[in-house]
């Protein structure tokens, strides 16, 4: 896997997410506050970014040891909120009335939308680059096909993680201070349509997830380096 410069993609991120909100008020204050959820849904799928950080440092100073393990599942816990944002495009179809009068779409839909799609792809690559964060750990420490098991454990727990958080109205740290409503809603999730729903997501968030991936690595022509040190490498939230 090719190592990224992580500070240079956390002034990128950092920057997107700064552009969204400035876009979003702009636009808020020409039509209302309704709006106001993505900005939390946008922090909480910065969260798993912050957990890849904390293991990518510690594995770079050869201190990540048994902490991997919290940190994994924090990660875990907390990256579904970033494919959770794509979600919130339910939106304009709970406000149609206001979006649609007399037959005519009004302009506040394309505000609304750009809105959306601008907070979905700041939140998804975040999301993403935490995944590759953390494939890269356990690539540098077990390997590359480990890597892409974890990968694939991933998008699957996250296409459920999304399923729990849109459809049973579920949280993250539910699992922390809820865990008699987060037994009985998985109880109560386990069933076709939502192993369907669970699979699907996960497929998308696998086939954009390949993509990026093999964009960032296939257009390198050189093999890939990690540190300076010489180790190479192996190969909801709102409404």
């Amino acid at each position: 896997m090719k190592e990224l410069n992580y500070g240079r993609v956390f002034v990128l991120l950092a920057g997107l997410s700064v552009a969204t909100f400035a876009v979003y008020r702009v636009v808020a204050a020409r039509t209302d506050n309704y709006y106001d959820f993505l900005l939390w849904n946008l922090f909480l799928a910065w969260v798993p970014f912050l957990f890849s950080m904390a293991a990518h440092e510690l594995d770079k100073r050869k201190a990540l040891g048994l902490l991997v393990l919290p940190l994994g599942i924090g990660w875990l816990l907390f990256f579904p909120n970033a494919p959770y944002l794509m979600t919130d495009l339910l939106h304009l179809t709970i406000r149609k009335n206001i979006y649609i009068v007399n037959g005519e779409v009004q302009s506040r839909f394309w505000y609304d939308l750009m809105v959306l799609l601008l907070f979905t792809w700041s939140g998804w690559l975040t999301g993403f680059f935490s995944l590759y964060q953390f494939q890269n750990v356990i690539s540098r420490k077990r390997g590359l096909l480990l890597s892409w098991i974890f990968v694939l454990a991933a998008c699957a727990l996250g296409g459920y993680g999304v399923l729990l958080g849109r459809v049973y109205r579920l949280n993250s740290w539910d699992v922390l201070t809820n865990r008699e409503q987060l037994i009985r809603l998985v109880e109560e999730s386990l069933n076709r349509q939502s192993l369907y729903f669970s699979l699907f997501i996960a497929v998308v968030l696998l086939v954009i997830y390949a993509t990026l991936y093999f964009l960032m690595n296939g257009a390198s022509s050189g093999g890939s380096r990690a540190y300076s040190g010489g180790r190479g490498s192996s190969g909801r939230s709102g409404r």
